[in-house]
C-alpha cells in the first residue's frame, strides 16, 4: 500500500542510531532537490521493515511510494512497479504521449520487450520527477530480493540517477540476497548496483536489554533478562519472540524458562529457506553440525552415520554462506541458524544424532558435551549410561566448571533409573548450580530432588543446598537458625559438610549483626576440625573462632586467630576461602590484604566459573575502598557487584552494594543520592534483617552530616547504632563508626560518649596494631585533648597516617581537624599548612562539602586559597568525578559506560559537561589535571 504519509506511527528503535541518521540524511538530500538512495540488508529479524517503518513515519512531507516483494509475485513481470506507482497513476497524464501508453501498456499487460527497456526506464523515472514536482518523493521497497526481476531492474536504473532531483529511494533485502528469479545477472552480482549497500548488524547487547525494558509487561528478573539477551543473539525479533511466548511468573524468573526457546516459526522458515534447498546428505551433515558443541570435521563425519561423507560434502553451503570451515571446525556465521535447523528436526532424528555423537565425541577431552549427547541421545533410563554420564560430570567440574558439571550431572540424574541415586544427582546438580549463581534453577532442582531422597543424610544434604540458596534473598535471621539446625543434624554423618553448614550460619548470623548466633555456630563447628584436617578446613575453624572472640570484643585473644587464618589462605584459590580471609583481615584493620585478597577472589571466582562468589567478594574489597581516596575504583567494583547480585538473585548482596554506594555518596558530598540509596537499603534491610547494610547506610549518613557540619544529627545517627539489636545494627560497625562518632560527640560536648567509645576503638586498635587504625584512635584523643597534649596526639596520628599511607582520606580528615584545633588556638601559620593539605586533597577526591569546609576554615584564619588554583573537581556530581577519573586514567568512552553500566550517549553528555565546568577542551587536558 502506498500513498502521501500512509506510513504507520514512529517506534522507538533502539541501538539503530546510526541507520537512522544515514537514513534521514537520504531524505534531506530528497528535499533540498538532491536525490539519494540506500539499500539496507540483515538477515531475518534484523529490523529491515521497522527502519523503512520508521522512514515512511517521518516524511510527513513527502509523498511515500511503498511496495512489498512478494515471494508468490517474483514471476510476474513488473507487478512490483504495478504496485508502487498507482497512487501517483494520475500523474501519467503529463508524460509524452509515447512515453504514457509505453507505461500503461506495460503495467496493464504485465510483459516488455527488450527493445522498450529503456524506455519504460525512464518513463518511469519521468513520472517520479513529475510526481515530485508537488512535494519530494520518497521510494521504499521493503524485501527487494522477492520483487520481480523488471521491477527490481526498472528501480535500479531510476535510484541511480536521482542526484538532480528531489526523490529518495530506500531498499530493503535480506544480506544472503541474489538476483531474483529471472534476472540476467550472476547470482554474485550486487541486487541493486550502483546503490550504497548498508548492511545491518546485530544489536549490542545494551540494546536488546533496551528493548526488552520497552516492552515487558512486568520487570524481569535479572537471569531472566541476561538469558533472553544471550538467546536473542543480537536480533530483536528473536528477543521480543521469545518475551512473548512468557508468562508473567516466567518473566519475574518465578517459573522455569524452556530450554531451549523456540524460534518463531515465521521466522525460523525464512532461516532455513537456502538450507531445505539443499540435498539431503549435506542438510544431515549440517544438522549433526548444529548439535555439536564444537563440530569438528573428524567428529563430524563419524556422527554421520556415512563413512563417504567428506567436509567436501558441505561445499554447497559453503557456497551459500551458511556455514565456513575454519581450522578443521565448522562455523554457522547466523548462530540462530544453527537453531533453527535444530529446531526443524523430528525428534526421533534427533535422538539419533545425538547418540552417534555421543560416540563420536572425546569424553575425556569434552565430558559436558559427551553427558549432553548421551542423555539426548537415550530412549529409557539406563544404570551404566548414567554412571558413565555422571563420571563425565565429575570431570566436566574440572575441566569447564560448575555451569557444565551441573547440567551433566542433571542428565545422569535423568537416566538413573533408582531414585535415591537420582535424588543424589540432582541435589549434587543443585549445588554446582548454586555455585555458579543459577539460583533459580537450583532450587528447581532441589524440588525435583526432595520428593526421591530416602535417607537421612540425603535429606540434611538438600537441606544444606536449599538453605545456601535463602542465604541470597531470605531473612538473615532466620537463615542462621536453619543453617545451623542443618549443621547439627549433618554432624553425626559428615564432618565437612557439618563445617560447611555451620561456617554459613555464622555467615548468615554476621549479616545480620548478630554475635549470638554466630557465636552459637562457632562453638559448634571449632571442636569439629582436627590438627591433620586440610587447610582449607583449618582456615574455617581459625576465622569462625577469631570472628566469634571479635564480636564478644576479646581483640587480644582474637588478634592471632585472625592472622593464622590470613596466613592459611595463602596458596588457595577457592573464592569463599579467600573470602573468609578477607573478612579477618578487615577485622585485622589491614586495607592493602583485603584489597590482594579479595582480587584473588574475584579473580578465582571469575576464572572457575564460580560466579555467585563475586558479589560477596567485590563487597568486602569495596570495604577496604572507602577511605583509601580509591573512588573510581570503589564506586565500580561496588556498581559491579551490584550488578552480578541481581543477575545471580542475590538481594542480600544488592542490598550490601547499595549502602557502599551510599557510602561513596556521602564521602563525595552527594547528599541527594546519598539519602536515595540510604533510604533504600534501611528498607530492603529491614525486610530481611540485614544488621550489617543497615549500619554501613547509618554511617554514611552520618558521615554525610559531619561533612555538612550538622553533628548533632551525625551524633544521634550513630549513638543510635549502639543500642541497634541485630537485624538493624552491627557490632563491628559499632566499633569502626568509633572515630566518626568521637568528632560529633566532642562537638557535642558529649565527652563521656566519646571517652567511652574511644576506649573501646583504642583496645581493638592496639590489639590488631594496624596504623591506620592507631592513627584514628590518635586523632580522637587529639579531640578530647586540650593544648599541647591535642596537638601531640594529632602529630601523633598524621605520623602513623604516613606510615598507612592506605588512607587518604582519613588522613585528609585529620589534617581538617588538626588545622581548625589549631585555628582555635590562634595559631594560624601552623594550622594553614594542615589545611593547605587538607583541600588538596579533598579536591582531588571530589570531597565537594569537606572542601566547603577547608576553605570556611581558610577564610577563618585570612588565608587566601593556593595559586595557581586549578579548576576543583568538587563543582562536578558523584557521577562526573567518577567519569572524569576514569577518562583521566585512559579510559575510553565505551569502557567507561561498560564499568558503570551507562550508555556511551551518556558518557559523552557528561564529558561535555565536565569540560565546560572544568574550562578545558580535551581528555588531554583532563589527564593533566587529575594526574
Amino acid at each position: 500500500m502506498a500513498g502521501r504519509n500512509t506510513g504507520p506511527q514512529d517506534q522507538r528503535l533502539r541501538g539503530r542510531d546510526t541507520e537512522r541518521r544515514i537514513l534521514a540524511d537520504v531524505l534531506d538530500d530528497a528535499r533540498s532537490g538532491g536525490g539519494a538512495a540506500v539499500l539496507l540488508t540483515g538477515g531475518p529479524g534484523r529490523g529491515r521493515t521497522a527502519l523503512l517503518d520508521h522512514v515512511r513515519a517521518t516524511a510527513v512531507d513527502l509523498t511515500v511510494l511503498h511496495t512489498v516483494g512478494v515471494p508468490s509475485e517474483t514471476g510476474i513481470p513488473l507487478a512490483g512497479l504495478h504496485r508502487l506507482l498507482r497512487p501517483v497513476e494520475s500523474e501519467t497524464d503529463r508524460l509524452p504521449d509515447h512515453r504514457r501508453d509505453l507505461l500503461r501498456a506495460a503495467l496493464t499487460r504485465g510483459a516488455l520487450a527488450d527493445a522498450d527497456r529503456f524506455a519504460l526506464y525512464t518513463a518511469v523515472l519521468d513520472l517520479l520527477r513529475l510526481a515530485s514536482e508537488r512535494r519530494p518523493v520518497v521510494v521504499c521497497v521493503d524485501d527487494a530480493d522477492h520483487l520481480d526481476a523488471p521491477s527490481l531492474e526498472a528501480l535500479a536504473f531510476v535510484a541511480r540517477r536521482l542526484s538532480d532531483l528531489p526523490v529518495a529511494a530506500v531498499f530493503t533485502a535480506r544480506d544472503d540476497h541474489g538476483t531474483p528469479r529471472g534476472a540476467a545477472a550472476s547470482m554474485s552480482d550486487p541486487l541493486v548496483p550502483g546503490v550504497t549497500e548498508l548492511v545491518l548488524p546485530p544489536l549490542t547487547e545494551r540494546a536488546i536489554h533496551d528493548i526488552l525494558t520497552d516492552h515487558a509487561p512486568v520487570t524481569p528478573a535479572s537471569a531472566v533478562r541476561a538469558a533472553l539477551v544471550r538467546s536473542a543473539h543480537g536480533n530483536p525479533a528473536v528477543v521480543l519472540s521469545h518475551l512473548h511466548a512468557l508468562s508473567e511468573d516466567q518473566v519475574r524468573g518465578e517459573a522455569p524458562l524452556p530450554v531451549p526457546p523456540r524460534l518463531p516459526a515465521r521466522l525460523r522458515s525464512a532461516l532455513l529457506t537456502a538450507y531445505h534447498a539443499l540435498p539431503e546428505p549435506v542438510r544431515h551433515l549440517l544438522l549433526v553440525a548444529s548439535l555439536a558443541t564444537d563440530p569438528g570435521v573428524t567428529v563430524l563425519t563419524e556422527a554421520s552415520g556415512n563413512p563417504a561423507l567428506t567436509v567436501g560434502d558441505l561445499e554447497p553451503a559453503e557456497e551459500l554462506g551458511l556455514v565456513r570451515v575454519d581450522g578443521g571446525t565448522v562455523v554457522f556465521p547466523d548462530p540462530l541458524l544453527r537453531e533453527a535447523i535444530a529446531q526443524d528436526a523430528p525428534a526421533g532424528r534427533l535422538r539419533a544424532v545425538h547418540a552417534a555423537l555421543a560416540g563420536a565425541v572425546d569424553r575425556e577431552y569434552a565430558p559436558a558435551e559427551y553427558a549432553r549427547h548421551a542423555a539426548a541421545g537415550a530412549s529409557a533410563p539406563d544404570a551404566t549410561l548414567a554412571d558413565a554420564v555422571e563420571a563425565a560430570a565429575r570431570r566436566a567440574r574440572r575441566l569447564e566448571g560448575p555451569r557444565a558439571a551441573s547440567l551433566a550431572h542433571e542428565h545422569a540424574a535423568d537416566l538413573s533409573p533408582d531414585p535415591d541415586v537420582r535424588a543424589c544427582r540432582l541435589a549434587t546438580a543443585a549445588y554446582q548450580a548454586y555455585t555458579y549463581g543459577g539460583t533459580e534453577r537450583a532450587a528447581r532442582l532441589l524440588d525435583r530432588a526432595r520428593p526421591l531422597a530416602v535417607s537421612d543424610r540425603r535429606r540434611a544434604i538438600i537441606d544444606l543446598v536449599e538453605a545456601q540458596l535463602s542465604m541470597r534473598g531470605g531473612n538473615a535471621i532466620e537463615v542462621a537458625e536453619r543453617l545451623f539446625a542443618v549443621g547439627r543434624e549433618l554432624v553425626a554423618h559428615d564432618r565437612a559438610l557439618a563445617l560447611r553448614a555451620l561456617v554459613r550460619s555464622a555467615d548468615s548470623a554476621s549479616l545480620a549483626g548478630d554475635p549470638v548466633r554466630h557465636g552459637r555456630a562457632a562453638d559448634l563447628a571449632v571442636p569439629l576440625v582436627r590438627a591433620d584436617d586440610s587447610v582449607s578446613m583449618r582456615l574455617v575453624a581459625a576465622f569462625l573462632e577469631g570472628c566469634s572472640l571479635s564480636f564478644r570484643g576479646d581483640y587480644t585473644t582474637s588478634t592471632p586467630l585472625l592472622r593464622d587464618a590470613v596466613r592459611l589462605s595463602e596458596g588457595l584459590d577457592k573464592p569463599s576461602e579467600l573470602i573468609w580471609a578477607s573478612v579477618s583481615g578487615l577485622r585485622l584493620g589491614d586495607a592493602p590484604f583485603v584489597r590482594a585478597v579479595t582480587s584473588r577472589a574475584v579473580e578465582a571466582g571469575t576464572a572457575q566459573g564460580e560466579y555467585a562468589t563475586l558479589p560477596a567478594a567485590l563487597g568486602f574489597q569495596v570495604f577496604s575502598e572507602f577511605w583509601s581516596g580509591r573512588f573510581p575504583s570503589a564506586a565500580g567494583h561496588a556498581l559491579s557487584g551490584l550488578k552480578a547480585a541481581r543477575e545471580y538473585g542475590q538481594p542480600v548482596w544488592a542490598t550490601q552494594h547499595l549502602a557502599s554506594l551510599a557510602m561513596i555518596a556521602a564521602i563525595q558530598g552527594d547528599v541527594e543520592t546519598c539519602r536515595i540509596r540510604a533510604r533504600a537499603v534501611t528498607s530492603q534491610a529491614g525486610e530481611r534483617s540485614l544488621g550489617l547494610p543497615a549500619a554501613l547506610a547509618a554511617w554514611a549518613l552520618a558521615v554525610l552530616e559531619l561533612s555538612r557540619g550538622n553533628a548533632a544529627e551525625a551524633f544521634f545517627r550513630l549513638r543510635a547504632l549502639v543500642h541497634a539489636g541485630p537485624g538493624h545494627g552491627h557490632p563491628t560497625m559499632r566499633l569502626l563508626t568509633a572515630p566518626h562518632f568521637v568528632e560529633a560527640a566532642t562537638r557535642m560536648g558529649e565527652t563521656e560518649w566519646a571517652r567511652t567509645s574511644l576506649a573501646g576503638y583504642e583496645r581493638w586498635a592496639e590489639a590488631v596494631g594496624s596504623p591506620a587504625a592507631r592513627a584514628l584512635a590518635a586523632r580522637g584523643r587529639g579531640l578530647l585533648a586540650a593544648g599541647d597534649e591535642a596537638a601531640d596526639h594529632f602529630e601523633n596520628a598524621l605520623a602513623l597516617h604516613r606510615d598507612c599511607g592506605d588512607d587518604d582520606v582519613e588522613q585528609a580528615r585529620t589534617h581538617l581537624l588538626f588545622g581548625a584545633f589549631l585555628r582555635r588556638a590562634r595559631l594560624p601559620g601552623r594550622a594553614r599548612e594542615h589545611l593547605y593539605d587538607a583541600l588538596e586533597s579533598f579536591e582531588r577526591f571530589g570531597a565537594r562539602l569537606w572542601v566547603r569546609q577547608t576553605r570556611a576554615e581558610l577564610r577563618a584564619i585570612g588565608a587566601a586559597e593556593r595559586d595557581p588554583d586549578p579548576p576543583a573537581t568538587g563543582d562536578l556530581t558523584a557521577q562526573q568525578q567518577q567519569i572524569a577519573r576514569l577518562v583521566a586514567d585512559g579510559a575510553t568512552n565505551r569502557e567507561v559506560a561498560a564499568h558503570m553500566f551507562i550508555s556511551p550517549r551518556t558518557v559523552e553528555h557528561h564529558l561535555r559537561g565536565i569540560f565546560r565546568k572544568l574550562n578545558i577542551r580535551s581528555r588531554v587536558d583532563l589527564a593533566r589535571l587529575l594526574n
